[in-house]
């Protein structure tokens, strides 16, 4: 037969390993809880990320678009302008709007004013801002106009409105 004193020590080092095991049990349990809540957090940046991603590409497209647009705008404006340098008249303007602020400009030009007479005159009227494809949003802009307004209103993306904002708001001290 096996001691009594014995038996006691075998009881309580089991119990004592089972106390052990169950609270590696407990422990394990509430560090794979939290790295599951970590887990679902981090995914949810990683979705997030990818969505700016997204929009950062769809607004890469439209602004090389609207480059392209502008380039070909700077190549007729640059045709012009050589024309006038050899003193040759220019073909027709298209009855293009949009080309009306800029024909007045090299028309100054080819009048004798300097080119920083000309840079210090070429803000906007309330005539030519209609002309400007931007000029009616930066307008709104300054008469308060938020994000959300220039983009139900002007058409513009959110980044657009936001930069228009930035640029030609009321300055706000940083």
């Amino acid at each position: 037969m096996i001691n009594p004193l014995l038996m006691t020590l075998i009881i309580a080092i089991v119990a004592g390993v089972v106390i052990v095991v169950v609270i590696a049990l407990a422990w394990l349990i509430r560090a794979h809880l939290k790295l599951k809540r970590d887990y679902q957090a981090l995914t949810d940046v990683v979705h997030g990320h990818n969505n700016d991603i997204a929009d950062l590409c769809a607004a890469a497209l439209s602004a090389d678009g609207r480059i392209g647009a502008t380039d070909e705008q700077i190549s007729a404006l640059s045709e012009k302008i050589s024309a006038y340098k050899h003193h040759e008249p220019p073909p027709p303007p298209p009855p293009s709007p949009a080309a009306i602020p800029f024909s007045l400009d090299i028309q100054k030009m080819h009048s004798g004013m300097n080119v920083n007479d000309l840079i210090q005159n070429s803000s906007l009227s309330q005539d030519e801002a209609a002309f400007h494809p931007y000029g009616l949003a930066i307008q709104k802009v300054r008469s308060g106009a938020s994000v959300s307004e220039l983009m139900q209103n002007s058409g513009l993306s959110q980044d657009e409105a936001a930069l228009l904002i930035r640029l030609h708001g009321s300055k706000a001290p940083l």
